[in-house]
């Protein structure tokens, strides 16, 4: 196949403002997990599109954050390594709450210095503001932070991302394609797995308990070609403290069912086939805070 453009676009934003939304609505599939509450994404999740005229390698990032932990000065490194391989840089900007930590905004843009030429900036979740609203949003988003233009867009809805895409094919460099045509994402299954694990838990747990978890995969056993068993799957939810490890399995386990329940549909839809989901937790004291577990862990 003969790609005229092809190239890196990472995307940035604070916490919430839909990026992993966007993410998946152009790739047309759950690559990124999605919830209510902010900072979920942990990891830089890699998507391709591939187009007849182009190649586009999607990044999507952690949001921008101040640092509370040592995992997320991780999490802020990725971002800047995302921004520094990407040829386009998509600053989503949530129309709901423009000004919420604004300040991190700011210093964001301040350190790409000259590589803002290379970005574009989306105001996301126009969909959800009165309709009159939407030119003073823009106006006070280009005098907030000195931009040019800004372009609408509604992630969930989908509207105006073909236009966005659009925008991004002009100014991908031209190059062949970087991945198999037929390639959507770099990470294997077992990510993807732990990731719809994490967010079952994220959906059904409160207050800060869902940001000390962490999902590994032990096991992942495919039957033989042929064979009618299910794929077996063990996995270990970690938390930080015993106390949160009762909360986390529940009253007779109620909780820990009801998060495998819930995660067990996404994965068969993603591993096309019956699963056997076995979960448990385990006790990991102050993983977000140090180095050797961030390693173990992945983000190191």
């Amino acid at each position: 196949m003969s790609v005229l453009r092809s190239g890196y676009v990472a995307l940035v934003g604070r916490p919430n403002a839909g990026k992993s939304t966007l993410f998946n609505t152009i790739l047309g599939q759950r690559l990124s997990i999605v919830t209510a509450k902010p900072q979920t994404t942990r990891q830089r999740v890699l998507g391709i599109l591939t187009r007849d005229d182009s190649q586009t390698v999607f990044l999507d990032t952690p949001g921008l954050l101040e640092s509370s932990y040592r995992l997320h000065q991780n999490l802020e490194r990725q971002i800047e390594r995302s921004t520094r391989d990407a040829d386009l840089i998509v600053l989503l900007l949530d129309a709901q709450r423009l000004h919420d930590r604004s300040d991190l905004i700011h210093t964001f843009l301040a350190g790409l210095g000259a590589r803002r030429k290379q970005l574009i900036v989306v105001l996301n979740k126009v969909d959800a503001v009165e309709l009159h609203t939407i030119d003073a949003l823009v106006a006070d988003a280009k005098k907030t932070f000195a931009f040019e233009e800004v372009l609408l867009l509604s992630a969930l809805r989908g509207t105006n991302v073909s236009h966005l895409l659009s925008e991004i094919g002009q100014r991908l460099p031209p190059g062949p394609a970087l991945y198999p045509p037929d390639m959507v994402a770099d990470q294997p299954e077992r990510f993807f797995t732990a990731e719809l694990v994490r967010e079952a838990a994220f959906e059904r747990l409160e207050d800060e308990l869902p940001y000390s978890i962490e999902v590994v995969i032990d096991e992942f056993r495919e039957p033989e070609p042929g064979s009618s068993r299910k794929i077996y799957i063990h996995a270990t939810l970690f938390v930080e403290r015993d106390s949160q490890k009762g909360i986390v399995i529940g009253n007779g386990g109620k909780r820990l069912r009801s998060i495998g329940s819930a995660a067990r549909p996404k994965i068969e839809e993603l591993v096309e086939g019956p699963v056997y989901l076995e979960l448990r937790v385990k006790v990991r004291p102050n993983w977000r805070s140090k180095e050797r577990d961030l390693r173990e862990f992945g983000y190191v």
